[in-house]
């Protein structure tokens, strides 16, 4: 060991004896100096605009954009190459190496002491950002001490990998110039073999496997995982010991078959500790960051707690469909990644990919092909995506295996977990839909994928949709109806890709099932028959639980069953003054006690976020000690009335008083009830408005309000928090800057003119005494 460090010792005073060492180091001060101050810049500038900064820590050291991490991880390829290329080519230059291979120093010492050597000059560059992240520390609130800590782990280690790879690229060639150009030759080809072969099923593992690229992005992004500390390693290994074998056989006379054994049985046995090393089952994670960003949500984790059986992800690929390429076999790597966060929970996940053809709702495709089969159509298809058109299945062979019209041929998962223990299973697998959205960000997220796992271990909640005297219906994507809310198969709120069932209910023809979640009665528009209202009387006192959402002058209609809970519809309609919309478009805010329904109303109380209801009656109640009535949305008492018939607002305005009285100022416009029912609670919610769930109240776009919460949060109500999956991470305390512009600019000056002019003097003292010694 103490040959080694001497060693080490002798190559950094040779190192620093020469200006290259002194130039990279200031260079890389500056090039940080310039991208840190940006970073800082740009998140003060944002915070003095009165907007509230999040995750700081994350934002000026981590992200990918501007990061200073991730702008300095880009950059060290360039450095490592200048230094490492003299460090054995220039003994073999200076025939030096031939005295150092005839001492008693053995070549491994010499690999060693001289790799010592490198990683003690990137422990000085890393101290750079340290630097910059102590400076951080001053000037974000609770800086995330282990993020950073986490991201210099990955630096280092990238440094550290570098560093093996250019000092074997040196033993390779005399000449300085040469052995730098490879190293960048090797980083390129490193970087790049992620993409070579991806088409190919064996090829794609060991080439992604292969691949550098991305590998310390997850160490700044805060995520320590076995396999990618591993995977550093593993080239450090590997390149240091062919470093070995090259000087090794210089010094030896033996036959050059055993040279190859020895070269292949080094890279064999790496190539099988990396294989090792990746298996999900051998992998351990560590996530550095505060809030746990880079771990599923505490919901999601245990979900995958009560999972103890193999998941299979069946991934049907239409090759007409406009999503088809996130199946295609060169993204089946970033696929499994997408997966990835599941995984660490159930490594016994597999994912396999069923490619087939049939007719689907790519419009454009179809347009710019017409009166083109499909089978032609999806031979072109293949063709474009250079995929083999005889593992495409007819539109007949699918359906054998599974019809997907209801999916409308789209691009969809399909889970199927073999949940014995299921009261319903019968022994068989349970299986769920994952599908695809039409937004911006198309894939499913962490609440979609976990509510569609958590539907494979519990029975799913049931929402019936009551059909049979004109209700809104959740089928048609009619203005008034409620299909992208119940069952849209591509708006990832609707209750459908939340984890719920929904079903339509036809009320005179079928009773209400005992297992129904809750019952969805929206704006009938003739009346129940007593038979009807006998059927609705029943599932009530039984305690199930309702939606009832009405509309101006559909009161008599729902008065009727109201009139039970102690509640009635108003006649006429609300009116809200406005100058950018209809009279009778209200914007309902919620009560100071809407928090009794659920937490998240009160949170959207305190932000001031209000529900658009296009036409809406007032509601009135008497608490008949039946049940707990809770006012939810109400008017805004400045300037809402409500409109008996008459045009005239004066008269208008006097009718909403006196339907008010002299003791309220806000007009209700929803209203929660329950009471305890046996074991449970009934929980009830009427509404004076059908419109807040409606297609075109969720597709508008010109007015801010929280119609999406509100309905995602109610139906949370009735499920008793089941669906949909709470997927929420607690704010991170590093949310505030301390800093100013000049702070800034003092920043600047001493980062890049104070401590490159101080080292920049001290290089040139050492280098001219050197000189003249």
């Amino acid at each position: 060991m103490k040959t080694i460090v001497r060693i080490a010792r002798l190559e950094l005073n040779s190192l620093f004896y020469s200006p290259v060492a002194w130039l990279a180091l200031i260079i890389f001060i500056i090039q940080s100096g310039i991208d840190f101050a940006a970073a800082l810049q740009m998140w003060e500038r944002y915070q003095e605009m009165g907007s509230k900064p999040t995750m700081l820590t994350s934002q000026v050291y981590a992200s990918p954009m501007w990061g200073l991490f991730s702008l300095e991880q880009g950059n060290l390829y360039l450095y490592i190459p200048l230094l490492t290329m003299g460090l054995i080519s220039r003994e073999i230059h200076s025939g030096s190496i031939k005295l150092l291979l005839s001492s008693p120093v053995t070549i491994p010492e010499i690999v060693f002491g001289k790799y010592l050597a490198m990683i003690t000059y990137g422990l000085i560059l890393l101290s750079v950002l340290v630097l910059c992240g102590a400076a951080g520390a001053f000037f974000i609130k609770s800086i995330d001490i282990k993020l950073l800590l986490s991201g210099l782990l990955g630096l280092y280690l990238l440094i550290c990998a570098y560093s093996a790879i250019g000092l074997f690229m040196s033993c390779l060639t005399s000449y300085q110039v040469v052995a730098a150009i490879s190293t960048f030759v090797i980083f390129a080809v490193l970087g790049y073999i992620g993409n070579v072969g991806q088409t190919i099923d064996f090829v794609r593992h060991i080439t992604w496997f292969l691949s550098i690229s991305g590998r310390s992005a997850q160490l700044i992004s805060g995520l320590i995982s076995t396999k990618d500390v591993g995977y550093f390693l593993i080239v450090i290994a590997l390149f240091l010991g062919l470093a070995i074998l090259k000087l090794r056989a210089g010094r030896e006379s033996i036959p050059p078959m055993l040279k190859t054994v020895r070269y292949v049985l080094l890279v064999s046995v790496m190539l099988l500790l990396g294989y090792l090393s990746s298996r999900p089952a051998l992998t351990g994670y560590v996530d550095m960051t505060a809030t746990k960003s880079r771990t599923l949500t505490p919901n999601s984790q245990r979900v995958m707690k009560n999972m103890h059986l193999p998941l299979k992800i069946h991934t049907y690929v239409n090759m007409l469909d406009a999503n088809y390429f996130y199946g295609l076999p060169n993204f089946r790597n970033q696929d499994r990644d997408f997966f990835e966060q599941y995984q660490r929970f159930l490594p016994d996940l597999t994912i396999d990919y069923v490619y087939y053809y049939d007719t689907s709702k790519n419009e454009r495709l179809f347009k710019n092909n017409s009166g083109v089969s499909l089978s032609a159509l999806a031979q072109r298809a293949a063709h474009s995506a250079d995929f083999d058109f005889r593992k495409v299945l007819t539109p007949a062979a699918m359906k054998e295996r599974v019809d997907l019209g209801p999916e409308e041929y789209r691009f969809v998962r399909q889970l199927e977990y073999a949940n014995d223990h299921s009261p319903d299973s019968n022994g068989r697998s349970r299986k769920t839909f994952l599908r695809m959205f039409d937004d911006n960000v198309r894939v499913p997220g962490e609440t979609e994928i976990t509510a569609a796992l958590k539907r494979l271990i519990v029975t799913p909640p049931r929402v019936a949709f009551l059909t049979g005297n004109n209700e809104r219906s959740m089928d048609k994507a009619g203005d008034k109806d409620y299909k992208m809310a119940a069952r849209e198969l591509t708006f990832r709120y609707s209750l459908i890709n939340q984890g719920f069932d929904v079903i339509d209910l036809s009320l005179p023809d079928s009773s209400i099932p005992k297992d129904i979640s809750a019952v969805v009665l929206a704006d009938p528009k003739t009346a129940f028959s007593p038979e009807e209202l006998d059927k609705l009387s029943r599932y009530l006192s039984a305690g199930g639980n309702m939606l009832i959402a009405g509309e101006p002058g559909g009161q008599d209609l729902l008065n009727p069953l109201l009139r039970s809970f102690g509640v009635q519809m108003t006649s006429g309609t609300m009116i809200q003054d406005s100058k950018d919309f209809a009279p009778d478009f209200v914007r309902a805010t919620f009560s100071s006690g809407a928090e009794t329904c659920t937490p998240a109303y009160e949170t959207l109380r305190q932000d001031h976020s209000t529900i658009a209801m296009s036409g809406a009656a007032g509601l009135t109640y008497e608490e008949t000690g039946m049940y707990t009535i809770h006012p939810i949305l109400v008017t805004d008492e400045k300037n809402t009335w409500n409109r008996p018939g008459g045009p005239g607002p004066d008269t208008g305005k006097l009718a909403y008083n006196a339907l008010l009285g002299d003791d309220k100022r806000q007009a209700t416009l929803a209203l929660a009830l329950t009471r305890k029912v046996g074991a449970r609670q009934q929980k009830i919610m009427v509404l004076g408005d059908a419109d807040f769930m409606s297609n075109a109240e969720l597709a508008r776009r010109n007015a801010k309000t929280a119609n999406f919460p509100f309905i995602v949060e109610l139906f949370k109500w009735f499920s008793d928090g089941e669906f949909p999956i709470d997927t929420k991470r607690p704010e991170a305390p590093d949310n505030k800057f301390f800093i100013t512009r000049d702070d800034i600019y003092l920043l600047r000056i001493v980062l890049l003119v104070v401590i490159p002019a101080i080292l920049l003097i001290g290089a040139s003292v050492l280098l001219i005494r050197r000189m003249r010694s």
